[in-house]
């Protein structure tokens, strides 16, 4: 049982009728708390003795729960940092992805305009072709025509 005291400070207390009898009530009041208290850790303690394996078993029991209670805060923790990692590297993986989206795109582009050139390329060379053929046909003619009129020449001069 608690009991309020007075408000005024204890040294006033022996000063008023009646406030050393305040103060050994509530000395004895206290004595009286820590005896019960004392009690009731005896009975406990005498309790855990009378059933020793049982008791021993119930004290090995309240370790390992409170060792699985901290081994789960930690795997707790743990699991939070990985969660965090996982996430960061899911991020940069996008940025990643989306990066080398961009970089293929852009080589897909750079790739049709290399084929653009080459088809454009290709047929300017064609064309240079067909007309080397018919200015070399022209000059075999002209060779061809030249021959011929050295042929009769020599003909007629023979």
């Amino acid at each position: 049982m608690q009991r309020v005291a007075s408000a005024d400070p204890p040294h006033l207390l022996g000063s008023r009728p009646g406030g050393v009898a305040l103060i050994v009530f509530l000395i004895t009041e206290a004595q009286a708390q820590v005896a019960e208290a004392t009690q009731a850790a005896q009975q406990a303690t005498q309790i855990l003795f009378e059933y020793k394996l049982l008791g021993a078993f119930c004290v090995f029991l309240l370790i390992a729960v409170g060792v699985l209670f901290w081994l789960l805060i930690r795997s707790l923790d743990k699991r939070a940092e990985l969660a965090t990692q996982v996430a960061t590297i899911a991020a940069n993986s996008t940025t990643a992805i989306a990066s080398y989206a961009s970089a293929i795109d852009r080589m897909q582009a750079a790739q049709a305009t290399a084929a653009e050139t080459l088809r454009e390329q290709g047929a300017e060379t064609a064309r240079e072709i067909q007309e080397n053929r018919h200015t070399v046909a022209n000059h075999l003619a002209g060779v061809n025509a030249v021959m011929e009129l050295l042929a009769r020449q020599r003909q007629g001069a023979a």
